[in-house]
């Protein structure tokens, strides 16, 4: 197979010539310093990847007792002879923390050839830093092995023989040591286990617990990696068990593990890297910080893991640009009791504490965000004061985008509200910005997944709670959504086994709907028969088992929802689910109280419009009402119509 010339390479209008040393703009020569030249080689050679300082300083210099200023000075003179600077960067970009990348406007208009999997190769952010060690015998992904780049491989031998022999001798002799082999693993998946804390403080471990979440955010954003949730890695945190059984239940090809200590300003945290399958470490770090650089650790971290399994950081959120460490430390204490326990007590307890810190520091993004979050889920359980709780989340959530674009609580809030409004693009929007800035948070996917199947796109909402319980196989909220919409997809068998494995509850209602529809009435008697006596469908779930039975009139069952309907536990959308089984259906009845469903949001039996069993209600004329005035028609006419649905006419056709 024919190469690319490895000695010319050219973009735009630069040629960029190897062999002659010489930079040509136009066809004039750029005069360059002889360092200048082999740093611009090195970098250009592998648009893309990002190399850290240290790495450019080893291969261009041969060691590291170069003072930081000398490489400043070489970067300013290439963005001279580039026609750019710092502000304005096209071809050099500074990674901050970290080290430069060196990009191409449009690569398959160049005479390089992009790498297919960038390597993106970290090192901490302060080189004589002497507490921060590696600590692994497999150097694969920190230093280059021969089935890098063959550019990248030119170019170190024609920048710096030296260097290339140095790294001959560092590397493992056996190139099969590699932490993943190319192609062996399609998705490999991490499960970061919760960090252990160590030392005095009596909130250490809720620091730790906050951090690795942060950590899961980072790391979910790597390309090519699927991070398991928070709620399920989180489940092993006091287990004896190996991790190699630990990865089993997780679904996991990785694990990372590790300690955290903070002693006043100082924080020390160490890492290790295992791969699942054979319990080898792939990679391992001490680092020793102030807690002020957190946040630059944090994403040097994501690049160390990320060059551990050869794969790319992709998707980069700016680093908090005035945010302070000891603040954020707060923050993430203060949100603890509402990670591990939704319960109201624990809920209300995070509530306060972040409370006091907005009263202390009002223009705080995380902590309006954190608050939307927490205002919205107790809504979801309020009986009383719904409405007051979701007007005070959604004006949580607007502050804190205000404040930061890149709260994803915020967009989660305000999606869920752009869907009750009936406001479908807006809601889609916000909806997908919040799982592209928390892609492992299975509470955004399946809200999302909610919003997509209330549209009608069922099939796609599935295709999203899969992916919710991808990284989150143990999460009852998710196996419970992925439940209703199997129901909805008329697939009721398959729908009771994750109805069973969601919160007894919440499932109540669906496990007493899915035994109907499987024409199970034994089992739907025992569910409503074990509904406390105040709940006001109880007899009326009871009365329809008994009428399909045959035992009982279907007069005694419409009286029973008309004494259901009359409590006042149903505020502003008096409609008792029953309704749906009646042979004789007021079908403009159920599709205006459906769409007061879905506009109060307490519930998701608007999924009943897309079912099998209602295809006599879509046969309504009230339906074509109900399409046009939810701006769903429209919405579809722009963006497509679900599977199930086709235009026919001025009328729909959804069987």
């Amino acid at each position: 197979m024919s190469q690319p010339n490895p000695t010319v390479l050219t973009f735009d209008d630069f040629v960029l010539d190897l062999s002659g040393r010489r930079l040509l703009r136009a066809g004039e020569l750029q005069p360059l310093e002889p360092k200048a030249f082999a740093v611009l080689s090195l970098l250009a050679a592998s648009p893309g990847q990002v190399f850290s300082r240290e790495e450019i300083l080893d291969a261009v210099w041969g060691h590291r007792h170069v003072t930081p200023g000398v490489l400043n000075r070489i970067m300013t003179l290439l963005r001279h002879a580039l026609g750019e600077d710092a502000h304005t960067a096209r071809y050099l970009h500074t990674v901050h923390g970290y080290g430069y990348r060196f990009d191409l406007p449009d690569p398959a208009a160049s005479g390089i050839e992009a790498p297919a999997s960038p390597q993106v190769r970290p090192e901490p952010e302060d080189p004589d830093d002497a507490t921060v060690r590696l600590r692994t015998a497999d150097r694969d992904g920190i230093f280059p092995r021969p089935a890098r780049s063959w550019l990248l491989f030119g170019v170190l031998a024609i920048v710096l023989l030296g260097a290339f022999t140095a790294w001959r001798m560092l590397a493992p002799a056996d190139s099969a040591s590699a932490p993943v082999a190319s192609g062996a693993v399609a998705t490999p998946v991490l499960a970061v286990l919760p960090l252990r804390a160590t030392g005095d403080d009596p909130r250490g471990q809720a620091f730790a617990d906050g951090l690795s979440e942060e950590l899961i955010g980072q790391l979910s954003r790597i390309d090519g990696l699927r991070v398991t949730s928070r709620t399920s890695s989180f489940q092993f945190r006091d287990t004896r068990l190996p991790l190699s059984d630990i990865a089993k239940r997780l679904h996991a090809t990785h694990l990372l593990e590790g300690g955290v200590r903070q002693d006043g300003d100082r924080l020390r945290i160490s890492l290790r890297l295992v791969e699942a399958g054979s319990d080898r470490t792939v990679w391992a770090q001490d680092f020793d910080r102030q807690l002020g650089d957190i946040f630059v650790l944090q994403r040097n971290i994501a690049y160390a893991i990320a060059s551990a399994l050869q794969l790319h950081l992709g998707k980069p959120v700016a680093l908090p640009s005035r945010e302070d460490p000891a603040l954020y430390r707060r923050y993430l204490l203060a949100r603890h009791p509402a990670r591990d326990n939704l319960d109201p007590g624990s809920m209300r307890e995070a509530e306060s504490e972040i409370r006091d810190l907005l009263r202390e520091h009002p223009d705080y993004a995380r902590a309006w965000g954190g608050l939307a979050s927490i205002l919205w889920v107790r809504s979801l359980a309020a009986a009383l004061g719904r409405d007051e709780l979701r007007a005070e989340a959604e004006a949580a959530a607007a502050r804190a985008l205000e404040l930061d674009p890149h709260q994803p609580d915020a967009h989660s809030v305000l999606a869920r509200r752009a869907c009750r409004l009936q406001e479908w693009a807006e809601c889609m929007t916000l909806s997908r910005r919040a799982i592209e800035l928390a892609p492992s948070d299975p509470m955004f996917r399946g809200w999302h997944a909610a919003s997509l199947a209330t549209m009608g796109y069922v099939d796609q909402a599935l295709r999203e709670a899969d992916e919710a319980l991808a990284v989150a196989p143990f999460d009852s909220n998710t196996h419970f959504l992925r439940g209703r919409l199997l129901d909805t997809l008329g697939r009721h068998d398959e729908a009771e086994k994750h109805l069973l494995m969601s919160d007894p509850e919440r499932a109540q209602t669906a496990l007493y709907f899915n035994a109907i529809w499987r024409k199970d009435y034994d089992v739907a008697e025992r569910v409503a028969a074990s509904l406390p006596n105040e709940m006001p469908w109880r007899g009326s779930e009871l009365a329809a088992v008994a009428a399909l039975k045959g035992r009982r009139p279907w007069d005694d069952v419409t009286a029973a929802i008309a004494t259901s309907e009359s409590h006042p536990l149903y505020g502003q959308v008096p409609y008792d689910f029953t309704r749906l089984l009646l042979p004789v259906r007021d079908y403009r009845r159920d599709i205006e109280a459906l769409d007061g469903v879905q506009r109060s949001g307490y519930a998701s039996y608007q999924l009943v419009f897309w079912q099998p069993e209602s295809r006599a209600l879509r046969q309504d004329p009230a339906f074509q009402d109900y399409l046009s005035r939810s701006g769903l028609l429209a919405y579809w006419r722009e963006h497509g119509f679900p599977t199930q649905c086709v235009a026919s006419g001025a009328r729909v056709n959804c069987d």
